[in-house]
């Protein structure tokens, strides 16, 4: 006991590694920094009235699940990274815990001129202190979710629109690595009322066990004056010929507040733009999203494609426009006369002239009558002249395109 305790000491008397930084995403520009946490500078440990659920251990190794200290440097096991803090004040402290599934942190904010609808950003820096191989081969990792809240006029806590925020899991790393993880959230608008107390609750996802060990420093809330990051991030958009249809096809590598994603088809690209289908988008994400959706009704010839997205604020945006020519023909037919005395009569319309079969059976399945005739472009009649000679009864007719597809198939009755 007295060797490890000796060279926990040794370790945190020895340099610490400078820390890189890396921003997992964009911050809203210009920002209005409303409230900052960076839990100021000393050399010794102290406590912090915002920090809960987590118990203070003021000395010794953070050994157990769910304790912490506001300290100087990150090593407070000796598996772990040695680092300042990430404000780069001179003895500048941080929240460093041996992190458990829970709520570490929380801040109510007072604003007596109240808080104005709009756009607002939370963000934290964290890092993983745990060096490699530690827990290998399957550590666990921190997960962040922000939760931002105002007081309404009833006295209860409602969230932001965009409330909550789960961050990608924070990895470990070969050297000290700050992360940057925020989220953005939408204040609505509130009529007359104006709120002037903001909860932001903190919470670590990953439950207690090996690793999910952290430091958190530079905890603030800012308003975004210019509308905050761009909600959606397109990864890419496509289209191709699947089965006499259309696939189109995208992914995301960022979504904020967003709520759904429609796809539109046009035969010139221009002004005239058609609804496919609409799905749900992923809400709030920091990783890629893949999507899909087909076209079972495509243009014969040129189609042009685009993505409709949708934010839960109403607000609504277009991805890049792409084009697939398809080469199959679509003809419809319908029966004029069922039941019918003498030729059967039918009423045939194709996107483009064609080659098509008929194949008349009879309730046996055995084929009595036959016919293949070209169809033009456009709207045409159409009398199976074969069908005269049938006698009474029922029978079964399938028509088919020149590629083999059935294009037609019902019964019909010969009286």
């Amino acid at each position: 006991m007295q060797k490890k305790s000796t060279l926990f000491v040794a370790l945190l008397m020895s340099a610490m590694v400078p820390a890189t930084s890396v921003v997992a995403q964009t911050s809203c520009p210009n920002a209005r920094m409303i409230w900052v946490e960076n839990f100021g500078a000393g050399t010794t440990s102290a406590s912090n009235p915002d920090v809960v659920s987590l118990v203070y251990q003021s000395t010794g190794i953070l050994e157990n699940e769910g304790v912490y200290r506001i300290i100087n440097n990150t090593q407070q096991k000796p598996e772990w990274h040695a680092s300042a803090d990430h404000t780069g004040n001179v003895d500048g402290r941080m929240l460093v815990a041996n992190g458990q599934s829970e709520t570490f942190y929380q801040k109510v904010i007072t604003n007596t001129a109240g808080f104005t609808e709009g756009i607002y950003n939370a963000s934290l820096q964290i890092m993983n202190v745990n060096i490699p191989p530690t827990c290998s081969p399957n550590p666990l990792v921190p997960i962040i979710t922000f939760i931002v809240e105002y007081k309404d006029a009833g006295g209860n806590w409602t969230a932001f629109a965009g409330s909550p925020y789960t961050s990608a899991p924070v990895p470990q790393t070969t050297i000290p690595t700050w992360v940057n993880v925020n989220g953005t959230f939408v204040l609505p608008s509130l009529g007359n009322f104006v709120p002037m107390q903001i909860r932001i609750t903190i919470s670590d996802g990953t439950v207690g066990g090996c690793g999910n060990d952290f430091a958190v420093d530079d905890i603030s809330f800012s308003q975004c004056p210019e509308g905050g990051p761009t909600p959606v991030t397109f990864l890419g958009v496509n289209a191709y010929s699947k089965n006499n249809g259309v696939s189109i096809e995208w992914s995301t590598s960022q979504e904020i507040n967003s709520k759904s994603f429609t796809v539109e088809k046009s035969r010139d690209g221009n002004a005239s733009w058609s609804e496919v289908g609409s799905v749900n988008a992923a809400g709030n994400s920091q990783v890629e999203n893949k999507y899909a959706l087909f076209d079972a009704r495509p243009y014969s010839g040129i189609n042009y494609y685009r993505i409709k997205q949708a934010d839960r604020n109403g607000e609504v945006r277009y991805s890049k426009v792409v084009m697939v020519k398809t080469s199959f023909v679509k003809t419809a037919i319908a029966i004029l006369s069922n039941p019918f005395q003498s030729a059967l009569k039918l009423s045939v319309s194709s996107e483009e002239a064609g080659e098509v079969s008929a194949r008349i059976m009879d309730i046996t399945g055995r084929e009595v009558a036959s016919e293949k005739w070209t169809v033009p472009a456009g709207d045409s009649k159409k009398d199976l002249n074969s069908t005269i000679r049938l006698q009474r009864g029922m029978y079964i007719i399938t028509i088919q395109n020149s590629e083999g597809k059935n294009i037609f198939n019902g019964k019909v009755i010969k009286e």
